[in-house]
């Protein structure tokens, strides 16, 4: 009779406060989504909020761009713009999956150069050398396998401070079939490796903290319920009143 008396006063409660259902629902669907998310968390890896650069995202960055085969000035220009902001720049050369196709479908041929000089804006990135150039040139080491050589001339600051790709030598240039000023179009499929994850500690923290919120929720939700079929008169049966 008491479990039948709480349900009924629950019921009526429901009925006359559609605020306090609302409210309700609100916290179990809190709760629902934190312990799913803390259970992915567990079993999934997850990219780290904290890293906002690595070097997928500058690759990605990378392949909207054109690059186009140097001719004699431009090669000259690219050689001697590195001793010139050596003080400034930092050259990293490391081998990546760019791909590089014209309109019709053709590849470069092996140990062909393609260089481009952009500056951090056109990347998306910020900073106080944002606007200082960036040289880039890269050697087609296997177009099958769809390698790359690329070298970055560029601040220091404006490069990845993550998990970098392998490096690579950049060799000389060859003769090539070829027309200098001849461009390519850049592609880049990315890399799982070079993410900046989330290591199990910090995921097991995470997943820690959203399960206590979880079980704080439905306690709240259970409080509601109880105060809901406490306070809540039962109707009075109206065949029993004189």
């Amino acid at each position: 009779m008491v479990n039948c008396s709480l349900l009924v006063s629950l019921r009526v409660c429901l009925e006359r406060h559609p605020p306090l259902v609302t409210f309700f629902l609100c916290l179990l669907s809190l709760a629902v989504a934190f312990g799913s998310f803390a259970a992915y968390l567990q079993s999934h890896d997850v990219p780290n909020p904290d890293v906002k650069e690595d070097w997928n995202s500058l690759l990605t960055s990378l392949a909207h761009l054109t690059f186009c085969i140097p001719n004699k000035t431009h090669e000259d220009t690219s050689t001697s713009s590195p001793s010139a902001a050596a003080a400034f720049h930092t050259t990293v050369s490391v081998l990546v999956g760019l791909t590089f196709e014209l309109q019709n479908g053709t590849y470069p041929a092996n140990g062909t150069h393609l260089a481009l000089t952009i500056t951090g804006r056109d990347l998306g990135l910020k900073g106080p050398d944002a606007q200082e150039p960036i040289h880039l040139v890269i050697a087609i080491v296997n177009s099958l396998p769809h390698e790359s050589c690329l070298s970055i001339i560029a601040p220091s600051s404006l490069l990845p401070k993550t998990r970098q790709p392998p490096k690579c030598v950049m060799r000389e240039r060859g003769v090539h079939p070829e027309e200098p000023g001849l461009c390519y179009q850049s592609h880049y499929q990315a890399d799982p490796a070079l993410s900046s994850m989330l290591d199990q500690a910090d995921r097991a923290l995470c997943s820690q903290r959203l399960l206590l919120t979880t079980v704080f929720l439905l306690c709240l939700c259970v409080m509601l319920c109880c105060m809901a079929g406490l306070c809540s008169p039962a109707p009075r049966d109206k065949r029993g009143q004189i």
